[in-house]
């Protein structure tokens, strides 16, 4: 009787034993559980500001923007935004917030927002403001800017290479412009240029299968011989349509490298000035 009893304790005790293990087991799952949730969860809302360096597009709201430079003078810094897709309204200027950290609460700087072109714009500030060598930035109406609440809103923009000039003026806010417009014009050329190499060598493989498939016209008869036909008459088509391209994209080359022609001509007046 008392050995059936010491075992039954000895059981209940070995059952405790597990029991707790595996209450611990558990809760260790849940601790690693809730560590991924928070990783998964919160983490990327930390990081989700992708550094935009000079040169490149962001978007805020129904606008994109370029990142088109900064210069700095003794005291002060001034960013360029080209607009590359504008919906800006007149009657709902383009304002912005700048902010240093991931939390948002009001302008951390005295800031001049001047637009100096329909798509151009300068945001000028003090010096010491670019001094980590980046800053988060929100460009959009003030509307748009009511509701900024964090850094999940901004852009983080790469600061850490202006150009120093002896003094921010209207002069060198121009000469920047037309360098943007320049550097995108001579992106456009390029990428004009890429394309009429692509089209003309589509032609000339559009040409080949068609010499093809009339020696393959001459060789069938009945069904097979009109079928070769019908796809010879849209090759035929298509040939046509490349050589549009052809001829469209080498019109385009000549408006941009005028274009770019302008563009120099008027960046190095600036440039002397």
């Amino acid at each position: 009787m008392n050995i059936k009893m010491m075992n039954q304790g000895i059981h209940f005790q070995d059952k405790n034993k597990y029991s707790l293990r595996y209450v611990k087991l558990l809760g260790i799952l849940l601790a690693a559980f809730s560590l991924l949730i928070f990783a998964i969860v919160l983490w990327p809302r930390q990081t989700d500001n992708k550094q935009i360096s000079l040169g490149q597009t962001f978007d805020q709201g129904n606008n994109q923007f370029q990142f088109a430079g900064i210069d700095t003078d003794k005291q002060s810094a001034a960013m360029y935004f080209y607009v590359t897709k504008n919906t800006i309204d007149p009657l709902a200027p383009l304002t912005t917030v700048i902010v240093t950290k991931k939390t948002h609460s009001g302008n951390d700087f005295h800031t001049q927002l001047k637009q100096i072109a329909d798509d151009y714009y300068v945001v000028k500030l003090k010096k010491s403001a670019i001094s980590n060598g980046r800053l988060f930035v929100k460009l959009g109406s003030g509307k748009d800017l009511s509701g900024v609440t964090s850094a999940i809103d901004f852009v983080l923009l790469d600061l850490r290479h202006p150009t120093k000039v002896t003094s921010l003026t209207e002069g060198v806010y121009l000469k920047n412009y037309l360098k943007i417009l320049r550097s995108n014009t001579t992106n456009r050329v390029a990428s004009l240029e890429k394309k009429l190499v692509q089209y003309n060598h589509d032609l000339q493989i559009l040409k080949t299968s068609l010499a093809r498939q009339k020696d393959t016209a001459n060789l069938q008869v009945g069904k097979q011989k009109r079928a070769t036909e019908q796809r010879m008459t849209q090759t035929e088509t298509n040939i046509q349509d490349k050589k549009q391209d052809i001829s469209d994209t080498q019109s385009a080359i000549k408006v941009a490298q005028n274009n770019l022609q302008s563009y120099e001509k008027r960046y190095q007046h600036y440039a002397h000035h």
